[in-house]
């Protein structure tokens, strides 16, 4: 049962990560700002899984301070966010380059398909940091069910995409 369902929700994340918007040189970040990642709200078929906008952050506690931008929305009205109201950072810690994240209980309220691209949400905005290589996710201290791993960029992004941009 349990092989059954990792490989459904690999096979889940690889369809909700095809479409996930990749950073091009047209449209890096300006100086001191990040990309924030969001789920897109077009409803259109043919639009990514995921968007992003670009914040800034301060220098000081830049984990903090993107997990604080996630969770308080998109400013634009073509992104929504992913993530349960009542969601909150509950602490944070980097250990040779991997982020552990604890989220509040309405964070265990997500399943499937939406807790995959919350998870790319937050594993994609964080990545960016020069200090974190991959996310690792607990809910109020307790490692997820079917989940208890650490999440890297790859997870979420195929290296097809780029190469397919790439071709003109």
């Amino acid at each position: 049962m349990k092989k059954r369902f990792a490989a459904a929700l690999l096979a889940l994340a690889l369809l909700c990560t095809a479409c996930v918007h990749r950073p091009g040189r047209e449209d890096v970040p300006p100086e001191g700002q990040y990309a924030v990642y969001f789920v897109t709200a077009s409803g259109r078929e043919d639009d990514a899984a995921l968007g992003r906008e670009f914040r800034e952050i301060a220098a000081e506690n830049q984990i903090e301070a993107l997990i604080a931008l996630l969770l308080a929305g998109p400013e634009s009205d073509a992104l929504a966010s992913p993530f349960p109201q009542g969601t909150v950072l509950r602490s944070w810690s980097v250990n040779d380059g991997v982020a552990d994240v604890d989220l509040s209980e309405a964070y265990e309220g997500l399943s499937g398909a939406e807790l995959t691209l919350a998870d790319g949400c937050i594993v994609l905005t964080l990545c960016q940091l020069e200090e974190v290589e991959a996310v690792y996710l607990t809910v109020e201290g307790h490692p997820r069910p079917f989940r208890d791993q650490v999440l890297k960029t790859e997870d979420f992004l195929l290296n097809n995409v780029m190469a397919e941009e790439g071709k003109e």
